[in-house]
């Protein structure tokens, strides 16, 4: 039997990990956590930083970890969120894939991610930042569905958990399950290869509204400045299209 394959497509700092981890604890799902920054990361090594840890045994070719992704869905509706980034010039030539999966969207304004990603790694690039890879996905997605696809803003989830999470899940057609929405603190196995990145997310019970602040940002560096004008144009594009509750 063929299950549905549910992607969220995003960029970094997005608050993606509590998203998925609302998607984990509900137990219906077989969730992955970004299989394709094995592609990126590991055999491509295109990115600035390193892995402390990778799982040998996961796929690192884009039709390989493409080929687990079916196969898992053989077995089990699958969800995994991932970055545009990470594998957009295959997955934008793949359109029977794309048609595949049902196409989701997280985003958040830049002048909240760049701060927070640059924190975490001042060598980042301008690449990296991955809003203009996603609304390049966003775009081709919109081309070849029939439904347009789906939008959530990371400021609109945080305001309203419950009633963000409702929508997306009418505009899935699965059942909204209000107690995955809480959840124990913990790093599940799938974070290892990120652990740094997901201490937030592994220490939270919910979602949280973030009060982050950083020493560094668009208004005191010309360096995030320069990324955020750059990637600004493109969050708007995909915010336009957002749901509400």
């Amino acid at each position: 039997m063929m299950h549905p394959i549910i992607a969220l497509w995003t960029y970094p700092r997005t608050i993606s990990t509590a998203f998925e981890r609302i998607m984990l604890g509900r137990g219906d799902f077989d969730v992955y956590h970004e299989p394709f920054s094995y592609l990126y990361y590991i055999h491509e090594n295109r990115g600035s930083i390193t892995q402390e840890y990778a799982d040998p045994a996961h796929p690192r070719s884009y039709a390989a970890i493409k080929q687990m992704l079916l196969a898992a869905a053989d077995n089990k509706r699958v969800f995994f969120k991932d970055m545009a980034a990470h594998c957009s010039s295959r997955l934008l030539a793949d359109e029977p894939f794309i048609r595949r999966l049902n196409n989701t969207f997280l985003i958040r304004n830049p002048a909240k991610t760049i701060p927070s990603h640059y924190a975490m790694n001042p060598d980042v690039t301008l690449s990296e930042i991955g809003c203009e890879q996603l609304l390049e996905l966003f775009e081709t997605v919109r081309s070849k569905m029939s439904q347009p696809p789906v939008v959530v803003d990371a400021d609109d989830l945080e305001d309203n958990p419950s009633g963000i999470l409702a929508a997306y899940c009418r505009r899935l057609n699965i059942e909204f399950l209000p107690t995955a929405l809480n959840w124990k603190p913990g790093l599940p196995a799938g974070w290892k290869m990120w652990h740094k990145w997901h201490q937030d997310a592994a220490s939270s019970t919910g979602v949280r509204k973030t009060r982050a602040a950083y020493d560094i940002t668009i208004e005191n560096s010309e360096l995030l400045k320069q990324y955020y004008e750059h990637h600004l144009p493109f969050y708007r594009a995909m915010h336009r299209h957002r749901i509400t509750a």
